[in-house]
């Protein structure tokens, strides 16, 4: 009985002619939304990997000088672009997509994609994943919200109770056939805009992988909404009451759940400044951290104990250039300070994310939206992800460059030389993403929010059933 009224739920919506133009629509707007993201990662790779082989080129192409003087040329890196992104850019166009990598200090990664856009792009600024995250809950409600109000005003809803139909399986046939014409009307713009995805990208098994967890994600988020619509529609007596309800519903979810949660993650986890920010930088390293002591009592233990390790009396007879020695030592405290700042700062970040789930009281969207970010690889996470492997890569590089310095200097000697066959020796940048298993650490209380709103919705359509009536 229950597959008898989802095949006579799902032609019924597919036969609807304004459902069809609206559709047609539909299909639009996602495959100009997923002809411009595609066209765009293609050419922020091609972008991205140019200058990449550009800056490494003139790494390699110094010649002869002091390999200190070498490392202040610094080397930029640069964020690879996951296909996913064109799905859902997330925060890509407001996180840096380079690092420039220098000695004595670690910078914040630059070059924004919104810093390039005018102020009108960036207002109007919209992906495929605003379509599917925002505007497909609403078609849902479009299609849902007179499922059961229509039969009883028709009268066919007691017709159908005096032939011993269960209000279960009246709701639960309504339900699966919604989704599954539902699934029908989006699946013609998802395959082309897959197609188009694998055209212009490499896809690993790990961008497959995310592609099908992030669509069982959104298969659950639209299921969450069509139950509570049905639940509505079985438990309102009108259809005008069940719409107002329902858009009521999508308006808490999708526009203010995020700006309450973002009002409170700003009011209880503040961000310092940046003036602030490298200010505490800054003095940690001179006034030192816990009983560190300043800069000058570290300096002096420092020259202490590296006479008594080389045997000698006086820094001049050191079989190492001093200078450099010391330099890597101060280097080495600094990043400390910086890597203790940065991880400050990334965890405030954190906690805000925390704070704005808050929101989640009030709808399902929040979560599934900081889920799909995680997934296509574009949220706080795998940004904080990459600035540290970039860093890491900083300070192999400036070590690599310190060594050669105290190794080919000796006492007070300064300027160890440095030639084009060491830099070309430096291994380049190579940044390898982290695993699906990453982003479903980093998002498991986002999967537990969209499990409480599915697990609610189920009990929300099993009550409306026992308590549907004609």
């Amino acid at each position: 009985m229950i597959g008898a009224i989802l095949r006579k739920e799902a032609l019924s919506i597919l036969r609807d002619g304004r459902l069809l133009l609206l559709a047609v629509s539909l299909f639009a707007v996602l495959l100009g939304f997923f002809l411009a993201a595609t066209q765009e990662y293609r050419h922020m790779r091609n972008e991205k990997q140019a200058a990449g082989e550009t800056v490494r080129a003139q790494w390699e192409a110094q010649g002869v000088k002091g390999t200190h003087q070498a490392a202040h040329f610094g080397i930029y890196v640069f964020k690879p672009e996951s296909p996913l992104a064109a799905i859902d850019p997330g925060l890509r166009q407001f996180t840096g997509q380079a690092l420039w990598l220098e000695p004595h200090k670690r910078n914040l990664a630059r070059f924004s994609p919104a810093a390039d856009q005018g102020i009108a792009t960036r207002f109007g600024q919209m992906s495929a994943a605003f379509v599917l995250h925002t505007l497909l809950p609403l078609l849902i409600v479009a299609l849902a919200f007179n499922a059961v109000t229509h039969e009883r005003e028709q009268g066919t809803l007691r017709m159908l109770h005096s032939l011993g139909l269960s209000a279960r399986k009246l709701l639960f046939g309504k339900f699966f056939g919604l989704l599954l014409a539902f699934t029908l009307l989006l699946l013609p713009s998802l395959l082309i805009g897959i197609f188009l995805l694998f055209g212009v990208s490499s896809v690993g098994s790990d961008d497959i992988l995310r592609g099908v967890v992030l669509g069982f994600a959104y298969l659950l988020y639209y299921g969450i909404f069509a139950a509570l619509a049905m639940a509505a529609s079985a438990w309102l007596k009108s259809s005008r009451l069940a719409f107002f309800v329902l858009v009521a519903f999508w308006l808490s979810s999708v526009l203010v759940a995020p700006r309450v949660g973002a009002i409170m993650a700003e009011a209880l986890v503040p961000i310092p400044s940046a003036t602030q920010f490298w200010a505490s930088i800054q003095q940690d390293i001179e006034h030192g951290l816990n009983q560190d002591g300043d800069s000058t009592t570290r300096l002096k233990a420092f020259e202490a104990q590296t006479l008594h390790r080389y045997g000698v009396k006086r820094v001049e007879d050191l079989p190492e250039g001093f200078h450099a020695l010391r330099r890597h030592f101060k280097d080495a405290y600094s990043n400390r300070v910086h890597a203790l700042h940065f991880d400050r700062l990334w965890d405030s970040f954190e906690r805000q994310g925390t704070f704005m789930r808050s929101g989640s009281l009030l709808g399902p969207s929040i979560a599934m939206r900081a889920l799909s970010m995680s997934l296509s690889m574009t949220d706080f996470s795998q940004q904080r992800h990459f600035e540290n492997a970039a860093e890491a890569y900083r300070q192999y590089f400036v070590g690599l460059t310190d060594m050669w310095d105290w190794q080919r200097t000796r006492g007070t000697e300064v300027g160890g030389q440095g030639s084009a066959a060491d830099w070309r020796s430096v291994d380049r940048f190579e940044y390898r993403a982290p695993p699906l298993s990453f982003a479903l650490q980093a998002s498991r209380m986002d999967i537990a929010v969209l499990l409480f709103w599915a697990l609610a919705a189920a009990v929300a359509l099993l009550i409306s059933a026992r308590k549907l009536t004609p």
